[in-house]
């Protein structure tokens, strides 16, 4: 898998268009367990539709910094 800009050891982002990403633990090869979640560029702002802790809560972020902190102490 080729690791998008904003991917790091624990957190890999696929494109799935130019405005969104899926989420994933890269710390899982396959499974549930590696979606973490949806996030989207909404004009500079970012929108997390979480999958995991809670499926379905959405969140907003400012930078996308914002957002990948988010998910960082999300997963741990």
């Amino acid at each position: 898998m080729l690791r998008a800009a904003g991917s790091t050891e624990k957190v890999d982002l696929t494109p799935l268009s130019e405005t969104m990403w899926r989420v994933c633990d890269g710390r899982f090869e396959d499974g549930d367990l590696r979606i973490i979640g949806y996030l989207q560029d909404l004009d500079g702002v970012y929108e997390m539709m979480w999958m995991r802790p809670r499926l379905g809560v959405v969140r907003t972020y400012g930078s996308l910094e914002d957002a990948l902190r988010a998910i960082h102490e999300a997963i741990g």
